[in-house]
């Protein structure tokens, strides 16, 4: 486990990165907070949430954790930051050593930071991480648009809108559940609806190019279905017109392969010739039929 703790302007922040359960058996009984409130911040399921105690209030974030570019749900996607705060205490429970919670860390030391104004800092540094993979997931679908409309035969694109819809639904949901913990924060006494104004812009900005990104990716995957089942229908088009040609020609050597003895025109000197002729009558005859129905063209010319 790695510790740190500062004295700030009437209060304590204590930071914590990658504690084991002892760890904070210990520091419940030192710092005499209920040891299920420390226990939870272990449980890596939660969803954001800010939930008020009896003793303390609980923030429950979520923040991108960037060596899972490819990862597509919330557990994977993200890493949780627990904040547990009482009046004289902050206390910020993580697995992962964040590199704005370092900075953070120097810069509470400088400015010496209000109880608010770091957890204004903390929540809104956590929603921020959100911004680039949002950027890279609008260049994704993108490309992924280019694919479609460019008619690759990636046999991926599927995979890739299913990964996109995943990821962006992960996304919107932690971002939803992040404007709860905002407006449960502006609640309480020593916050104001400003102090999260910008942040909560920030949010809904993010939240419309999620949705968007949602709606682009489900579009484009009905569009690239429908591209799929047209060209199917291009080529049970094209073999059921060559059909037309050639049921009636099998039916006429069907006839004549007959092992009968005594057949029409069988024994004739020019039988063959008669046959051929009959069948290129009969094909001519299909055609013309065929071609004024407008058969032969392509459904968009």
């Amino acid at each position: 486990m790695k510790k740190s703790e500062h004295q700030l302007q009437n209060f304590r922040w204590i930071d914590l990165t990658g504690p084991k359960r002892s760890d904070l058996n210990h520091l419940a009984q030192e710092l005499n907070i209920p040891n299920r409130i420390l226990i939870n911040a272990l449980d890596p399921e939660h969803l954001p949430k800010y939930e008020l105690l009896d003793s303390a209030a609980v923030i429950y974030l979520r923040v991108i954790d960037p060596s899972k570019t490819n990862a597509v749900n919330i557990q994977d996607l993200t890493t949780k930051i627990t904040l547990i705060i009482t009046d004289d205490l902050v206390m910020s429970i993580h697995r992962l050593d964040h590199l704005f919670l370092e900075e953070l860390r120097i810069e509470s030391a400088e400015k010496n930071f209000t109880l608010k104004d770091l957890i204004k800092r903390i929540i809104t540094s956590s929603l921020m991480t959100f911004d680039v993979p949002l950027t890279t997931l609008e260049n994704r679908v993108e490309i992924f648009e280019e694919n479609i409309f460019e008619n690759s035969k990636n046999k991926d694109i599927v995979r890739e809108g299913y990964f996109l819809k995943r990821k962006a639904s992960a996304i919107r949901k932690i971002l939803k559940f992040s404007l709860d913990i905002l407006g449960a924060l502006q609640n309480r006494p020593d916050f104001v609806w400003r102090d999260f104004q910008g942040l909560r812009e920030n949010i809904e900005r993010n939240l419309f190019y999620t949705e968007d990104v949602l709606e682009n990716v489900t579009g484009l995957l009905n569009l690239h279905i429908s591209l799929a089942a047209q060209k199917t229908n291009e080529v049970m088009r094209v073999l059921t017109v060559f059909s037309i040609f050639f049921l009636p020609l099998n039916f006429l050597a069907g006839v004549y392969g007959m092992n009968f003895e005594y057949m029409p025109e069988l024994r004739h000197p020019h039988g063959y010739q008669y046959v051929l002729i009959l069948m290129l009558s009969i094909s001519l005859v299909i055609f013309i039929w065929v071609y004024k129905r407008g058969w032969l063209k392509r459904p968009n010319s």
